[in-house]
């Protein structure tokens, strides 16, 4: 009708209809957000590049929505995290420091809570969460004990983990299971829950279970390190072992008239950075 036409500065050119100023202002939003995406997932792949290139080591709380993932990230770094009773609570990928006891610093990253049949036009939009679970060095998959449904979020994960892996050519990630809410769970019942060896169980409300979980993290981290001997120029030794003691075990630190040696339990990341420095190679 004539009624739905019109034309105007700004808003419906001549004889355009609602329909039509509708779907040209759809598109332009829908541009508009993809390029907002690429923006942040250029940003994102910069920041984790830099975190990479730092031999830190990188955790990833992933698993199903809901769960307590920020919860626990909150609990373990002490972080104010957004954690809702909600789906998609955490939708950008936030990324925190540990200090562990004896392994040094790692960094935990709280990632979107996975979903049976995610929609493929969400993927995208989760880029930047999901490329953190699969370049992880550890993934920390967190799973509801008290929920009845919890071999189901289980196997909805493993799916889309093994799916994430495949498309992006990326080779499979030690995992540790961590079966939170146990506070809601009656003890006996636990074991039951699943058969798997690489399982902790926590309450990230109450902090039940969360010293064996930082000690297992510990573990994991520390599987991959190797003793090894570094020797660095006098000049710039102070710097490297700055780094050293923040991303490694710093066993011992000897000056010399032709350079710094300096004995570290280290994993291949730092091993491969500082390799024309290796003067040693030790055992596990």
């Amino acid at each position: 009708s004539l009624s739905r036409l019109g034309g105007g500065i700004g808003t419906r050119g001549p004889g355009e209809s609602k329909l039509e100023t509708d779907r040209r202002h759809i598109k332009r939003r829908i541009a508009y957000l993809e390029e907002a995406l690429r923006e942040m997932d250029e940003t994102r792949s910069i920041q984790r590049s830099a975190r990479r290139s730092s031999g830190i080591p990188q955790i990833a709380i992933a698993g199903y929505t809901n769960v307590g993932k920020s919860t626990l990230l909150n609990h373990l770094t002490h972080a104010n995290i957004l954690s809702e009773d909600k789906l998609f609570a955490t939708l950008d990928p936030t990324t925190r420091r540990l200090k562990l006891p004896t392994a040094g610093e790692v960094v935990l990253t709280d990632t979107v809570g996975f979903i049976q049949h995610l929609p493929h036009h969400l993927v995208e939009a989760f880029k930047s969460t999901l490329d953190e679970v699969v370049l992880a060095d550890l993934i920390l998959i967190i799973l509801d004990a008290s929920n009845p449904e919890v071999d189901h979020q289980l196997s909805v994960t493993e799916q889309i983990l093994s799916a994430l892996y495949a498309k992006r050519k990326a080779e499979p990630r030690p995992m540790l299971y961590v079966f939170n809410k146990c506070d809601r769970v009656e003890k006996k019942m636990l074991p039951l829950l699943t058969p798997r060896a690489d399982t902790v169980y926590i309450s990230a409300v109450t902090g039940e279970g969360i010293d064996t979980l930082i000690a297992r993290i510990e573990k994991a981290v520390s599987e991959c390190k190797k003793e090894v001997v570094f020797k660095f120029p006098n000049a710039f030794g102070g710097g490297y072992l700055n780094r050293l003691y923040k991303t490694s075990t710093v066993v011992s630190c000897d000056y010399a008239s032709d350079g710094m040696l300096i004995r570290v339990i280290a994993d291949e990341k730092i091993r491969s950075m500082y390799k024309e420095f290796l003067v040693e190679k030790g055992g596990n």
